[in-house]
């Protein structure tokens, strides 16, 4: 809904995404950014219309100038609540401030966005610029989501650790998957991070654990497709006697004719092999590629 303000100043609305982000973190950093955005707003709209302030004062001391109040209340037409509630804004903030408050709650959000969208509606009123209505219902539902992702990506990243681990330890990967392991984010480095960077950090972290995984799954697939062709000697053979106790017991120039019969069996079954090797390898790549897909829309903040 604060979209719009692009059209009137972009370093405004760059202020609107870091109080959005402050919401999703439900950071108590909220009360700067949105003096930060009040105040940007408010030397936007005097830049505007001409209207010199000493650029040293505050954005409470810039809204008790009648000059000020003229502006916005006339010409702009700002009801006298809204107009009141920004400058009682200014000072509840440096008290907020003085007293490290850590907590805040979404109504205290709610109230603050609707008073600096009222502000921000009339002035693109005034400018023939189209603004979106109010959405309380937008807030809520941003707030602390970064606190909700982080439970989950965590939980996703140790489950997938957890998986990988009896491998790392009895050494059954390839040494570059083996060195990308160890060299994953600890606990320690993701808590000294914010919300987040955190969340950032943690998808990077579930990605190269899903490429370590399907690695780990094409080195067993190779393993055992090297295995199965080590055994077709023995396979042969196997029939050979199959075929031989079959038809009674016999000399050892029919048991060669039976090793012989065995092997004309052996090309129709190294063949359904070799099926079973592509379709495998396939349904690798194919997660390979779904994860790379998942990482680009995760990168492109989609």
């Amino acid at each position: 809904m604060f979209e719009c303000i692009q059209a009137v100043d972009e370093r405004l609305y760059n202020r609107y995404l870091t109080l959005e982000r402050n919401i999703k973190s439900g950071s108590n950093s909220f009360y700067d950014a949105y003096l930060d955005m009040l105040e940007q707003f408010v030397k936007v709209v005097l830049t505007s219309y001409n209207i010199d302030v000493d650029s040293k004062c505050t954005c409470g001391k810039i809204l008790l100038n009648d000059d000020v109040q003229n502006l916005f209340k006339k010409t702009l037409e700002v009801d006298d609540f809204t107009y009141k509630k920004m400058r009682d804004y200014t000072s509840k903030i440096n008290a907020h401030k003085h007293r490290g408050e850590k907590e805040i709650c979404i109504d205290t959000i709610v109230a603050y966005m609707k008073v600096l969208y009222d502000a921000i509606s009339a002035y693109c009123k005034v400018k023939s610029i189209s603004i979106e209505g109010f959405d309380s219902d937008h807030y809520s539902s941003i707030f602390k989501v970064y606190e909700r992702e982080n439970l989950e990506l965590r939980a996703q990243a140790n489950a997938l650790q957890s998986e990988l681990e009896e491998s790392v330890e009895q050494n059954r990967l390839k040494e570059k998957d083996l060195e990308e392991f160890r060299s994953l984010i600890t606990k320690q480095e993701l808590e000294k991070l914010s919300l987040e960077d955190q969340n950032a950090a943690l998808q990077k972290k579930i990605s190269k654990l899903k490429d370590i995984k399907i690695s780990s799954m094409e080195e067993k697939l190779n393993k055992t497709i090297d295995l199965l062709l080590e055994l077709q000697a023995a396979v042969v053979e196997n029939r050979a006697i199959a075929y031989a106790v079959g038809d009674t017991i016999c000399g050892s120039k029919q048991f060669e004719s039976f090793v012989e019969k065995a092997r004309g069996v052996l090309p129709a079954a190294s063949k359904q092999l070799g099926k079973a090797n592509g379709v495998l390898s396939k349904a690798v790549a194919i997660a390979k590629g779904v994860n790379k897909i998942i990482e680009g829309k995760r990168n492109n903040g989609e």
